[in-house]
């Protein structure tokens, strides 16, 4: 009978007196294998919690740089539609200002020419509906790379256009501009009733009448290349202005500047007089391009 039980005594205090268990094997047997059962079912979910736990926290964490990912996404693509506004403002400066300085292109290539693909506003709009961000990655920085070209081709036509309007600058320097002494126009250009022989003549200039000793400034930048006196100008002299342009005074009473001497548009280079052949002191002013006689007036804005 023994054999089929596990005898146990507990032994308690000394005023207590010992206690007897007996249990049968098969029921210990039952019990440290239910026991066992526990601890290794108890051990599974344990560690499948842990398990759960951390897909959790990592399903946690990729949502949230999923988020931050989609406000990035969300943030460049409004950069982007910016950038494309600041460029179409730029190109569309970019014509005005070509139509205004008459330096208009025949034929513009445009970046953007055959070039598809949603915008950026249609990106957001996917955003909220679509999972497949890796191909909206792909459509901004197919966007980007266009901006990019478009950008380039901006810079390189204001380049251009920088260095064509600073040649218009210096041309514009050196264009005659203004009236070079005060008085009155006593005679223009073109033919007329010469007052010394009294035949009709071309008067390659136009006369403006003063007292002597009124200045005389430079109407344009340039460089005098010419002084002298003879019995018909008088006292003159010649200011190239480049571009083919000169200016030429004569009957001056005082020559205020040097040969080889760099003026400015507004120097006094001179005073009338009335030096030379002439019937009264004035100011004899000519214009030449390539050395063809043009009308002065044509060369005075104020």
């Amino acid at each position: 009978m023994d054999k089929e039980y596990f005898n146990i005594i507990i032994f308690g205090q000394k005023t207590s007196r010992a206690r007897h268990l007996r249990i049968r094997k098969k029921t210990f047997k039952t019990l440290l294998y239910l026991l066992t059962f526990s601890l290794l079912t108890t051990t599974f979910f344990f560690c499948d919690y842990i398990q759960l736990r951390k897909k959790t926290f990592e399903l946690g964490r990729l949502r949230h740089e999923t988020e931050t990912q989609r406000s990035q996404i969300q943030f460049f693509s409004a950069r982007i539609e910016d950038l494309e506004r600041q460029l179409s403002k730029l190109k569309d400066f970019d014509k005005r200002i070509r139509i205004i300085a008459n330096l208009e292109k025949v034929q513009e290539s445009s970046s953007l020419m055959g070039v598809g693909g949603p915008s950026p506003s249609d990106i957001r709009e996917k955003l909220k509906g679509e999972k497949d961000e890796k191909g909206l990655v792909r459509q901004m920085r197919s966007d980007i790379d266009r901006l990019q070209s478009e950008a380039l081709s901006r810079e390189e036509s204001l380049s251009e256009l920088e260095k064509l309007l600073q040649q218009k600058k210096e041309m514009l320097a050196h264009t005659p501009s203004i009236w070079p002494t005060m008085g009155w126009v006593t005679s223009g250009f073109g033919f007329r009733t010469n007052p010394f022989t009294g035949l009709t003549q071309m008067h390659e200039a136009i006369d403006i009448s003063n007292r002597v000793g009124t200045p005389v400034v430079a109407p344009a930048d340039g460089i005098v290349s010419d002084t002298g006196n003879d019995w018909v100008h008088g006292k003159m002299l010649v200011i190239s202005h480049g571009f083919g342009i000169t200016t030429r005074y004569s009957h001056l009473s005082k020559i205020l500047v040097k040969v080889g001497q760099k003026v400015k548009r507004g120097t006094k280079i001179a005073e009338i007089g009335m030096t030379g052949r002439t019937t009264g002191p004035h100011l004899h002013y000519e214009v030449r391009v390539n050395g063809i006689p043009a009308n002065p007036m044509r060369y005075i804005l104020n």
